[in-house]
């Protein structure tokens, strides 16, 4: 995707805020939505424009459930009208290139929208968690006075990031908002049990200069405007339904202090190895595999902490594991809408 496809800042800002606003309408016009933890977004929000706060030096990251096609934008219909004209404030996020970008209509709608491409191994050679998506998010996420030391803190020792862009994206102050949908695709499970939460998230928390504010999300009731069973006319999503969305409170810096400071063991120990076996190893190695599954799970328990707290009980605790969706293994898989390989989380 070229880098002219995208409008202008005050272009992308009115595409966003009138997608959000129709999302406003129809969530608190059409249906019950029910919000609870509202605050601790916009908190988070409004710090990120006070000049010398750790909000506007350190990433902020968002993670949620992912139930239907219309998640996002739906689920920003919930912000404060303010929130909508601030360009700064818009959340970028992660899509499907073989959905969100598969014709010229399609691509400029989505690139406009703050939308980056991404590739999945299903459909493509070029997934995985180190395709160049991953690594350009890392450095839109890294404050520009920061990204210097980005490179030191990789999972490149070889080979610098390859941009999708051609040109990157201007450097902003603060860093951007992303919002990531860790389980990778949708899971309409009947009590909103989630999949195992994939490892890019890991590379985000793991990888960054400074630590990323990391805010979990959980909403429910939009499986139900779009569930992927509905028929014609299917393209329409259907009102009147209960909807909730329960933003937690921003995890605390320090919470990833004991696994980044392990991540910087491995990657010195994989450094002091050296070239293309030291670079394999910390890509593939046990020790920085282990290292990737453990973090993500740490989040998707926050995320999970939010679902138990709205009325659902306990997950199944092989829901979280990879190797539960692998065909075979359980009925999990049946609750996906696209399945997926599962390796190279």
């Amino acid at each position: 995707m070229a880098a002219e496809a995208v409008l202008p800042a005050a272009g992308s800002t009115w595409l966003i805020s009138t997608t959000a606003l129709l999302a406003k309408a129809f969530l608190f016009g059409l249906n019950s939505t029910t919000v609870h933890g509202l605050e601790n977004l916009t908190r988070v929000l409004d710090l990120r424009l006070q000049e010398g706060t750790a909000e506007s030096r350190n990433a902020f990251i968002t993670v949620s459930n992912h139930t239907s096609v219309i998640d996002d934008p739906l689920i920003w219909g919930v912000l404060p009208f303010k929130y909508l004209l601030a360009p700064a404030n818009l959340r970028w996020t992660l899509g499907s290139q073989d959905i969100c970008f598969k014709n010229r209509l399609t691509s400029a709608f989505f690139a406009n929208g703050r939308v980056l491409p991404t590739y999945r191994l299903q459909h493509s050679a070029r997934g995985g968690l180190f395709q160049p998506v991953v690594d350009q998010t890392l450095s839109m996420l890294t404050h520009p006075s920061l990204r210097e030391k980005l490179a030191g803190n990789s999972s490149n020792l070889v080979q610098a990031a390859n941009w999708i862009y051609t040109t990157s994206p201007p450097p902003v102050a603060p860093p951007i908002w992303l919002h990531v949908f860790p389980e990778g695709q949708i899971f309409q499970h009947p009590t909103l049990q989630m999949r195992y939460f994939k490892w890019g998230i890991a590379r985000y928390i793991l990888e960054l200069p400074t630590p990323p504010i990391v805010l979990p999300m959980f909403h429910s009731g939009v499986q139900d405007v779009m569930h992927e069973e509905r028929v014609f006319p299917r393209f329409l999503p259907r009102p009147g339904r209960d909807i909730t969305i329960t933003f937690g409170q921003a995890l605390p810096l320090h919470r990833w202090d004991d696994v980044r400071r392990r991540w910087r063991d491995v990657r010195a120990a994989c450094a002091a190895i050296g070239g293309r076996e030291g670079e394999r190893l910390l890509r593939e190695g046990d020790e920085a595999v282990r290292l990737r599954v453990e973090v993500a799970a740490m989040v998707r328990d926050e995320v999970e902490k939010l679902r138990v707290r709205s009325g659902r009980p306990p997950s199944d605790p092989e829901s979280g594991l990879a190797e539960t969706y692998r065909r075979g293994q359980s009925n999990a898989y049946l609750y996906e809408v696209d399945a997926e390989k599962h390796v190279d989380s």
